[in-house]
Order: C-alpha cells, then structure tokens, then sequence
C-alpha cells in the first residue's frame, strides 16, 4: 500500500476532465496533465487534425503513448484523459492498475449544454446531442469500471474538491488487475456511494445489528443516489462465520435481485465482513463488495488482503475464497461506540505489525499508546494507516498465501488453535487470543531463533499496557490437537513464523513439540 500517486479523470465530452483537473492538481498540489494537450504538443498538431491525417486509431496510440509517460511521472499527478482512453482495452488495464480512476459523471442536458453547438471535437461533428447519446451508450460500462464516480454537475472547484475529500487520507493497495482504494478518515462514511459501480441498480447491506443507526445512514445516502437498497442485519462474532450462515445470505442477495454488476456493502467487524465477501464472492461466481469495518480490528486485519470465508468444526477459516474488495472505507468515528474489550482486541494486529516489519509503529506505540488507548481520531487514523501500510506490501507480493504473506499469521498458530479449542465463544475474542499467541511464537523465537529477549520483552509490557493479557483456563494438549488441524499446518508439522528480531519475521519455521508444550503451558499457566 502506498498514497495515491496519480489520480486518472474520464467521463464524456463536457464534463470537466481538463478544468476539474486543473483545480483539484491545486488543491491537492500536485502536477497535471492533460493528455489531449500533451498529444498536440508531442504530435506539433492540434488533435482535430490528427484525426483528419492520421485517423481515429493513430490517435489512440499517440493517446496510450502519452498516457503512459503521465503513469511514469516522478511526482503525484491528475491525469485528464480523453474520454474514450478507457474503452481501450490496453489503456483501461494499465490505468485501473496503476492510477486511481474517477468516472465525472453528468445527465447528457448538463454535458450538451457545456458543449454547445460549436465544440468542434471530431467525435462530435454530428451534433453533441446525438453524439453524447451514442458515446454514452458505448462507453457506460467501461466508465462503470472506475474506482470513483463523482457528479460533475456542480461548479469545477466543488466538484475537485468532492474528489480531494474522498481520497484524502486514503491510501491505494494493488491488486491483480486493478488498485482499490482504502479510505481513512472521520466522516468517511458518507462518501461509501461514491465507490459503489457505476452501473449498479441494486445494493445489499450486510450490517452487524449492533452498528443499525450507521446502516440507516448508509442507505439513505445510497438511496439518495437512485438506487434500492436491502438491508440484511446479521450478529456480527466468530458463530456467524459458519456454512450454513453463509448459504442464508447467498440466498437472500439472490431474494434481493441482485445482478452480476450489483453490489454488497459489509458493515460490522471482521466476521462480518468475513462472511459478506465470502457471499459475494460466490454469488453469480462474485460481483463488487465493498468493506465499511466498524471495529478497530477489522480496520488493521481483516478489511484489506481479499481472505474470506468461514470456520469449520475442526478449525477456523477452512472455507473460504480470495476475492478482492472493491473498496475499503474506515471511519474512526464507528469506533467511539464500542466495547473497551472490543476496542482494545485490535492492538494485538497493531503490536504484530510492529514486531514483523520496520516501520514507524514501535515510535508511535512508545509515545501515544495511551491516545491510541483513549480513542483519539488522529492516532487511530495514524496506526490504521501504517498497519494497513505493511499488510498491502505484504499481500501485493503474496496475494494467494503462498509463501511471503505467511508471515502475517506471527502469532496466529497458537491464537486460531486457542479459538477453536475455546469453541469460538465469548469467552475469548481474536485480539486476546493472538495477544497470547504472540508470547508463545516471543517465547520461541529467543529460543529457536535467537531473537533478542528485550525486543520480546517489549512486545509483551506492550500488550499488557493495551489490556490483553486475559486468558482462560486451557489445557495445552487442545491447543496441540488445534493447531495440527490447522489449514496452515503441512505434513513435516506446523510450520512457525518467527522473529529473529523485532522486524526480521522468518515463516516455515519447524519446532520441536516439546519446546511449544513448554512454550504453551508457561504462557497459559
């Protein structure tokens, strides 16, 4: 994951690419380019002569050449494109994998009365308002692809700025195909509809009952866009995460009506945005979702990296699928309603980043761990950021879990075998369970790995200040017997991540079971 680096505007003749570009590279300051200049100044010709001389597909190349030096640029950058850049195949792949898209959508009176009768673009010689008609037609469903649609019926410097607002704060994560944006701000929940497809008539929440007030207001602003909205409410926990109720909420997308260019917003925590991705992924063999997680843990783990899926009896997330959301959208605001215990469960993600990767989480766990603790906007924004950061890197290098992305179970070995053999019950949430699995990979790591005690040490007074060293009584060998049925587990036995610092993860490690008996019983004693 990394900030946005070049923002990409299309949409029909008239509907501001060049003016709204200009003025949102200003507000956001940042460089522009407007293709159509950069041809006519590469070409020494205005455009309307090279398509006279040359033609239409002479154009296109000259337009895919230009497009690309923009991608290149050392600086973040607005890109105005011709609107018909993103119905080229070539074009719209590299753009929807590099840049971030905004679709200026306006009703064909808005753009023809822009235009007017003497626009003179080859494409519309015949007259705007025929041709807008026709352009619309061919091109809705390459505009539908982007990340972004935003009305550009408002003045220029409104619309910019509705656009520096919703990707401000936000960060990109790549993915096979096509970046996805994760939003992080206060307030971001007003701006989910603006990342629901273009061409989506229907839109399903699936929302823990707990969060209903937050649902209410989500699906009155997706209303307010045109389209019908079902609310399907669910109780969010691991007993969601099971076969059965993932069938119940096939079925109900399916009673709701939705189509394969639909979409599925999940808003609740990390099981229910588990659950709802793994429903999408499945129904119609997977239209768009879009994540909206409402706990902290969600926000840092679960939200980002396509996993979904639901636990069997003999483990966790042993059914499931990779299916990439459309969107991420984290508001700290959702997080000021909840449980202290539900709240504080996510340091245990926010420490196992800290201890995997170098990064500026240690610093900011030394110096505001007791602002992150009191729920501060800022702070919670910061440490959502730089987890998230370090989990995207991880999973654009390793998106199906074949070897790299490994090392973000550190800690999970023990925590998922402490969860089924506890039965998925309250008695025990995931951050506690991972918090002790964390002291038993720790303890393992000074002793396979030679990992220095003070940085286990660390690590540890860490997750005793956040309040997540509450573990119930288990007797290790149902831990044992848990972890050898794990999905994670191979035949030569489980294998480990582990530390040979702070920062240093190694994953495939083999240990000896009497080492992790002792490990175990002296972190659950």
């Amino acid at each position: 994951m990394s900030e946005i680096h070049a923002v990409a505007l299309t949409g029909l003749p008239g509907s501001g690419k060049s003016s709204v570009g200009r003025v949102l590279a200003e507000q956001l300051r940042w460089s522009c380019v407007d293709l159509d200049d950069e041809i006519a100044s590469h070409a020494g010709r205005p455009i309307a002569a090279i398509f006279d001389e040359l033609g239409e597909p002479a154009f296109r190349d000259l337009e895919l050449a230009a497009m690309r030096r923009a991608l290149m640029s050392e600086q973040p950058v607005v890109i105005a494109c011709g609107g018909g850049l993103i119905a080229e195949e070539q074009a719209r792949r590299e753009l929807l994998a590099r840049a971030y898209v905004v679709w200026l959508d306006a009703s064909d009176a808005v753009l023809s009365d822009r235009l007017g009768d003497r626009s003179g673009r080859p494409l519309l010689r015949e007259g705007p308002e025929a041709a807008l008609t026709g352009l619309r037609a061919d091109r809705q469903r390459w505009y539908s692809l982007a990340h972004l649609r935003v009305d550009a019926s408002a003045p220029v410097p409104v619309t910019a700025r509705r656009i520096a607002v919703a990707i401000g704060g936000s960060v990109s994560v790549p993915a096979p195909g096509r970046t996805y944006l994760v939003a992080v701000r206060p307030g971001a929940l007003l701006d989910v509809s603006l990342h629901v497809p273009g061409g989506a008539g229907r839109v399903a929440v699936v929302t823990d009952r707990r969060v209903r007030p937050a649902a209410r207001r989500l699906a009155t602003g997706i209303r307010a866009t045109g389209r019908r909205v079902t609310v399907m409410g669910v109780a969010g926990g691991e007993r969601l995460k099971t076969w059965p109720a993932a069938g119940r909420l096939v079925r109900q997308l399916s009673a709701a009506g939705l189509r394969r260019h639909d979409c599925v917003i999940a808003l609740g925590g990390g099981t229910v945005g588990d659950v709802t991705g793994f429903a999408a992924a499945t129904y119609l063999r997977g239209i768009a979702w879009i994540n909206v997680p409402t706990t902290l843990l969600a926000m840092v783990d679960s939200a980002v990296g396509g996993k979904t899926g639901v636990n069997l009896p003999r483990g966790k997330n042993l059914a499931g699928a990779f299916w990439q959301p459309r969107a991420v959208v984290c508001d700290p605001e959702l997080l000021m309603s909840l449980s202290t215990r539900a709240y504080r469960a996510a340091l245990a993600e926010i420490v196992k980043y800290a201890m995997i990767a170098e990064d500026g989480l240690v610093a900011l766990l030394d110096d505001r761990l007791e602002r992150l603790l009191s729920r501060d906007a800022e702070v919670i924004a910061e440490a959502v950021r730089r987890s998230l950061a370090i989990k995207a890197h991880v999973v654009a290098a390793d998106e199906r879990d074949t070897g790299l992305r490994a090392i973000l179970n550190y800690g999970h070995t023990v925590g998922h075998a402490l969860e089924a053999a506890t039965g998925f019950g309250e008695d025990l949430n995931h951050g506690e369970a991972i918090a002790a699995g964390m002291r038993v990979a720790g303890k393992l790591s000074v002793g396979a790995l030679g990992c220095p005690a003070p940085h286990i040490a660390w690590q540890d007074e860490v997750l005793r200040r956040a309040g997540l060293d509450r573990i119930p009584r288990v007797d290790p060998s149902a831990v044992m017997r848990s972890m050898a049925a794990d999905k994670k587990a191979q035949d030569d036995g489980v294998g480990w991540v582990l530390l040979e610092r702070r920062g240093r993860p190694r994953f495939g490690q083999l240990v000896p079971e009497e080492a992790v008996c002792t490990a175990l019983s002296q972190v659950l004693a």
